[in-house]
């Protein structure tokens, strides 16, 4: 087996196939400047798989696409995501979005989060959800959780987090909503089924041409994604959201993020969060 100090750089032909592949199936623009990010994150998987070279990968790829796809998207997507991250749309959620769905009378509320990576934001927007509603009835609340990556899907899923993770989450509501492992699992902590129980983790890629949810969100947040999707990619996707999104519907972005000069039908309402207008 050749050991990873021995494997010979990733050449340009190689990198231009992977890239064309990430970009036709994530929607992800992999520029010049991601060739030495891709090339560390593809060592790993050539170590798994035992080959000796990133051409030999290339081949392996090309004769196993469906199977191997999901794992080469794996290793390329970036998951940065802490709870609370951003923590404007936090205290947005809780004192005027949720405020107006609950005086509005609605039975139910729906929210995505889309590009949830490993849980944090999910999990924040849940215990944000039942902060909100502590010591009355609480509407049916359906939280989905999505994203392209199904390793840190399953993350998610677990709800288990290291200390480190969760040090950005006030002390009064970890003990309300986390579980503190012992013994074997000192130091890490387990969200409470009562919030739990409140999302759905499902993969999707953002860019599929249908998807396959019923009915509409009333909020949706898409926080640091489409800063990987080029313009043509971002235009589809806000057509996407306004689709999803009920009548007055709010999308969340990320800090970084605009919609300005790209489209007319959400109206800005302030930190990156736009309301649905037509």
């Amino acid at each position: 087996m050749v050991t990873i100090a021995g494997i010979r750089g990733l050449k340009d032909d190689e990198f231009n196939l992977i890239k064309d592949v990430i970009y036709r199936e994530s929607g992800i623009r992999l520029t010049e400047m991601k060739k030495a990010l891709v090339q560390a994150r593809l060592m790993k998987r050539l170590r798994e798989l035992k080959l000796p070279d990133y051409r030999e990968y290339c081949h392996f790829l090309t004769n196993n696409y469906d199977r191997e796809i999901i794992n080469l998207i794996n290793c390329i997507t970036t998951n940065k995501t802490d709870f609370f991250r951003e923590p404007k749309h936090f205290e947005f959620l809780q004192e005027v979005a949720l405020p107006e769905l609950e005086h509005s009378g609605r039975k139910r509320i729906t929210i995505w989060s889309a590009g949830c990576s490993t849980g944090a934001e999910p999990y924040t927007i849940a215990i944000t959800l039942r902060e909100y509603f502590a010591g009355r009835s609480m509407p049916e609340v359906k939280i989905l959780a999505t994203d392209i990556d199904t390793q840190v899907l399953r993350r998610g899923e677990e709800g288990i987090y290291s200390y480190n993770e969760v040090d950005t989450i006030n002390i009064e509501l970890l003990r309300r909503y986390f579980k503190r492992g012992t013994g074997e699992n000192e130091g890490f902590f387990k969200v409470k089924d009562s919030v739990q129980n409140m999302i759905s983790f499902r993969r999707l890629n953002l860019l599929d041409d249908t998807y396959p949810m019923k009915g509409r969100f009333d909020i949706i947040f898409c926080r640091n994604v489409i800063i990987y999707f080029d313009t043509a990619s971002r235009n589809r996707l806000f057509e996407k959201f306004h689709a999803c999104l009920s009548d007055d519907g709010y999308l969340i972005m990320g800090h970084s993020e605009t919609l300005a000069g790209m489209t007319t039908r959400f109206r800005f309402v302030g930190h990156t969060i736009y309301r649905k207008v037509e």
